[in-house]
C-alpha cells in the first residue's frame, strides 16, 4: 500500500503520526508528573510584637478547629504545624511581661517555615 502513495502524501502521514506519538507522549508524561509529584509540607509562623510565655490557644477563624503550634525557641514567633494557607487565624497568647493579647492574623500575614 505504501508503494502507491505520492511523495508529498508520504511524508505528510509520516508527520501527522509523529505528531500524535509525541503528543500522545507528552499527555502520559504530564498524567505521571500530576499524579507522582507532591508538593513539600511546610510548617507556617507567625510572628509576635513580643516575645510570648505562652501560646493558649490558635483557632481557624472561620470554624473555630484548632491548630497544632508552639512557640519557637526565641519565643518571637508561633510555629504551626498542619496550617491549611489561605485562612485567618485567631490567637491567644500571654507575654512575657504577664500581659495578655487576643488577635486574628490573616493569611498574609503567615509565612512558610523552612526548615
Amino acid at each position: 500500500m505504501a508503494e502507491n502513495l505520492q511523495p508529498e502524501t508520504m511524508r505528510r502521514l509520516i508527520t501527522a503520526i509523529l505528531i500524535s506519538v509525541s503528543f500522545s507522549a507528552v499527555c502520559k508524561a504530564q498524567a505521571q508528573s500530576d499524579s507522582t509529584f507532591n508538593l513539600p509540607k511546610y510548617d507556617y509562623q507567625i510572628y509576635l510584637k513580643q516575645p510570648a510565655k505562652e501560646v493558649q490557644q490558635i483557632l481557624y477563624e472561620k470554624d473555630c478547629t484548632p491548630i497544632n503550634g508552639k512557640l519557637s525557641d526565641g519565643k518571637k514567633t508561633i510555629i504551626m504545624k498542619d496550617y491549611e494557607p489561605g485562612n485567618k487565624v485567631h490567637i491567644r497568647v500571654i507575654y512575657m511581661d504577664g500581659t495578655d493579647d487576643e488577635f486574628v492574623r490573616s493569611p498574609c500575614y503567615i509565612d512558610p517555615v523552612i526548615l
